[in-house]
C-alpha cells in the first residue's frame, strides 16, 4: 500500500514536470516574438514580455516537485558525499525538517497571497496592459503541495533507509 501511494507521488511529479517544461517553448516563442516585432518591424508589443514573465515565474515554481523527485537541488556535495548511504539518510531525516517548515510556510504564505489576489483580481500596476497576476499566484500554493507531497514521499524513503540501511524500492 505505502509502495503504491509513493509511485503515485513519483507519477505526479514526474508528469507535472514534464507538463510544465511545455511551458518553456512557449516562453521562448513569445520572447522571439517580441523581439522581432521590435527590432525587425518596430513594433513592439505591450503584452509579450509581460506574459513571458508570468509564464517563467509559475514555470520556476511548478518544476520543483519535478526537481525534488529527480533530487538536483542544492546540496553541499563536498560534505554529503562523504557520507555512506545510509549516513546520507540519517543526515536528510533531520535537514527535511527544515523542509517541511519552509514549504509549510510557503504553503501558507502563498495561499494567503493568492487568495487576497483573486479577491482583489490583481493585476501588474504600472503596465499599460494590467495583466491578471492571480493566475502566477495561484500556482504558489499549488506547487508547495506538490512539493509537500514529493517530500512526504522522499522522507518516508529516507527514513526507512536510515532506520533498517534498506532502501525502500
Amino acid at each position: 500500500m505505502v509502495k503504491r501511494v509513493l509511485t503515485l507521488v513519483d507519477t505526479v511529479s514526474e508528469w507535472s514536470g514534464r507538463l510544465v517544461s511545455l511551458g518553456i517553448y512557449f516562453f521562448a516563442f513569445l520572447l522571439l516574438y517580441d523581439v522581432t516585432m521590435r527590432f525587425v518591424f518596430n513594433d513592439p508589443t505591450i503584452w509579450c514580455h509581460e506574459l513571458a514573465l508570468h509564464i517563467f515565474g509559475a514555470y520556476a515554481v511548478l518544476a520543483g516537485p519535478y526537481v525534488l523527485l529527480h533530487d538536483e537541488h542544492v546540496k553541499i556535495d563536498i560534505i554529503y558525499n562523504r557520507f555512506s548511504p545510509r549516513g546520507k539518510a540519517i543526515l536528510d531525516t533531520f535537514t527535511y525538517l527544515f523542509f517541511f517548515m519552509f514549504i509549510g510556510l510557503l504553503f501558507w504564505h502563498g495561499s494567503t497571497m493568492a487568495a487576497r489576489s483573486v479577491a482583489l483580481q490583481q493585476t501588474v500596476s504600472p503596465s499599460p496592459w494590467a495583466s491578471p497576476v492571480w493566475p502566477v499566484k495561484l500556482t504558489i500554493p499549488l506547487a508547495a503541495f506538490l512539493m509537500l507531497l514529493q517530500g512526504l514521499a522522499n522522507y518516508i524513503r529516507t527514513l526507512t533507509l536510515a532506520i533498517t540501511g534498506k532502501e525502500l524500492s
